[in-house]
């Protein structure tokens, strides 16, 4: 043992770089495994469509997922689709794509709001309305989304109102998306219709029996009290440790209305 002491006294100068180096490449190694892990590709093909102007675009998708199956990114197949929050319908189930973070907003709980990470989805799962928010799938119903600039994708059934028209129906799973104050895209899932309106200088109202949403200021009344919308990445995270549809909720908030 004395003459290992002894040894590294003497070759201290060569053995601590050595072992410096040593500790590097391990933490290396080991980064390394869990990038692998996290960033492994499995990609599936998917049918599905957006609106764009009014437009409808149908194509095929390759959507990307690591190990833990949650999903790190879409592409088209054929086309190049510059992807914003414009929401991505798949043909073939109930399941709708977006592709940047939203702000969930919960009117039945008194207007409270969290953040979807990007790539977020949401649809029907084993009979019952969830959204995929990162790794966890959270029973959710009654809300609407918002990008934090114009776009608003809506649960329930709304009624769109723009001043000097005509009310317009949507049906469950629609948006809207106002640009600039001067247009705005509306797409009418359950009659697959999507229209581009002329709004300038205009009061735009999206309301339910729960909500009323101000599209112009970026506000909405619930309860009595009004709220402004803000940017997604300033709300915590949805997360799966509280109900967020409770028909005792729903009960209280209809008889607190008669």
């Amino acid at each position: 043992m004395k003459k290992i002491i002894d040894f590294c006294k003497q070759k201290y100068k060569v053995l601590i770089p050595i072992m410096v180096v040593f500790v590097l490449l391990l933490a290396i190694y080991f980064l390394y495994r869990e990038y692998r892990y996290d960033t492994y590709r499995n990609r599936k093909e998917y049918a599905v469509y957006q609106y764009f102007g009014g437009k409808k675009m149908e194509y095929t998708a390759i959507v990307t997922y690591n190990l833990k199956k949650v999903i790190i990114g879409i592409e088209g197949k054929d086309k190049k689709i510059n992807y914003d929050s414009t929401p991505v319908y798949y043909k073939d189930e109930d399941r709708i794509l977006f592709p940047e973070e939203m702000s969930i907003i919960l009117p039945l709980k008194s207007g409270e709001s969290h953040r979807l990470y990007k790539y977020a989805t949401y649809g029907i799962k084993d009979e019952i309305h969830k959204i995929t928010n990162g790794s966890l799938d959270i029973a959710c119903s009654h809300f609407f989304l918002f990008d934090g600039t114009g776009l608003y994708f809506f649960s329930d059934k709304v009624t769109l109102s723009i001043e000097g028209m005509d009310d317009i129906a949507l049906g469950k799973e629609s948006y809207i998306e106002n640009v600039g104050g001067y247009t705005l895209t509306y797409y009418d899932k359950e009659n697959d219709k999507s229209e581009v309106v002329d709004i300038y200088g205009k009061k735009v109202t999206v309301s339910n029996d729960d909500v009323t949403i101000d599209v112009i200021k970026k506000e909405f009344k619930v309860f009595g009290k009004t709220v402004s919308l803000g940017q997604p990445y300033n709300l915590n995270p949805l997360v799966n440790n509280w109900q967020i549809k409770c028909h005792n909720d729903i009960m209280k908030f209809r008889i607190g209305v008669l």
